[in-house]
């Protein structure tokens, strides 16, 4: 069997398209990431190869040549736009589609725009998206709130939720000292932040907290790494860095590669997943950074919703809050008055939840099943 992932807006070496997918389907068969950017490997199954150029509208007519060469038995899609791509293979090689629905991709794309501007936009890219998936043999969803949006109840035959979850032991290799992370190799921090930097992930609120939590503890470091979408947000960073007096307590690093997270993590002690709660994007997200905090037995505080109460919370995983630097700031104080025994006591919790529920090895046969089921189809 042959299998072939396109996307035009991920690399080669993303952890789910490469580590997860393309490493667990590489069991049944040869697989091909194609995408827009990223190394190229073909010499190991799975192969990854990159079409040549930077834009994603121009990526799909080379998706698609690169993938009808390789005559693949099934498509994954990991974009609406790649649906496109997947539906002309299928007519011009006779190959299955699958749909790869891998977030709120509607909810995502109004926030550009303005109420009431971005209820209609929402409603006009969830019936765009609606039309693609009736139209592709099989739909593969992250959690059960984006097939819910997606899917009506009784055309569900050809769907399966796979979450993205961790690797099993996913930051248990060793690996040498990053030469971008050579500043922050003799440190360790106190907090550490890995995500998108913008308002309604509570990057304002995080620095206004930090601010009231150096009373406490003076000696505190903490570590942001991330990328900012805007000029505007990064130049109130940076004045926020001066105002509150947070330039040698706050570390900023650039976005890095997933593979070099793992050292980050593994030198903090409490991870933050703070969001705004009126993003119901958001709030109804499992994301992965909170997984991956926990794979690195770090506690987590993060903003209070049903999903986090009954994660983090009701499993004794670090602390939840509200929405507002004083409620932050008490939760993180709460996790890092903790005793040495009982912080590695929670720590252990982190990593054992992962090891016993929430990694990918568990939802693996999900996908395999899927696999074998498309492929016996006529």
């Amino acid at each position: 069997m042959k299998i072939c992932i396109i996307s035009n807006s991920h690399q080669t070496e993303d952890v789910r398209l490469y580590h997860k997918l393309a490493c667990s389907l590489a069991k049944m068969g040869k697989v091909y990431l194609i995408c827009a950017s990223g190394i190229r490997n073909a010499a190991k199954n799975p192969y990854q190869e990159v079409v040549a150029t930077e834009s994603a509208w121009q990526a799909l007519p080379l998706l698609y040549k690169k993938a009808k060469k390789i005559k693949p038995d099934i498509v994954i899609c990991v974009e609406p736009l790649t649906v496109f791509v997947g539906l002309l293979l299928r007519r011009k090689i006779k190959c299955k589609v699958i749909f790869d629905v891998h977030e709120f991709f509607p909810d995502a794309f109004a926030e550009r725009f303005h109420f009431p501007l971005n209820w209609i936009v929402k409603s006009l890219y969830l019936g765009f998206e609606r039309w693609l998936q009736s139209r592709v043999d099989a739909t593969i969803t992250v959690s059960a709130d984006v097939l819910d949006q997606l899917v009506p109840a009784e055309k569900r035959m050809n769907t399966t939720v796979i979450p993205n979850y961790p690797v099993k032991h996913v930051w248990n290799q060793g690996c040498e000292v990053p030469i971008e992370f050579s500043s922050l190799s003799d440190m360790d921090f106190d907090l550490v932040y890995v995500g998108g930097l913008t308002p309604n992930r509570g990057i304002f609120k995080i620095l206004k907290s930090v601010n009231v939590l150096k009373r406490e503890f003076p000696n505190l470091n903490v570590l942001i790494v991330g990328k900012f979408f805007d000029a505007e947000t990064q130049k109130q960073f940076n004045q926020q860095l001066n105002d509150y007096n947070l330039n040698a307590v706050v570390y900023y690093q650039e976005w890095v590669s997933a593979d070099k997270i793992g050292f980050l993590l593994g030198r903090s002690k409490v991870g933050l997943w703070v969001f705004n709660p009126q993003n119901p994007r958001l709030s109804k997200a499992l994301p992965l950074k909170v997984l991956e905090y926990f794979a690195a037995g770090l506690p987590v505080v993060a903003t209070r919703s049903t999903l986090m109460r009954k994660l983090v919370e009701k499993n004794e995983l670090g602390a939840c809050c509200e929405y507002s630097s004083d409620s932050i700031a008490k939760a993180v104080a709460k996790v890092l008055r903790l005793k040495k025994s009982e912080y590695r006591l929670m720590s252990q919790r982190c990593q054992d939840i992962i090891e016993e529920k929430y990694n990918w090895e568990a939802v693996e046969p999900k996908l395999i099943t899927l696999m074998e089921k498309l492929a016996a189809r006529p």
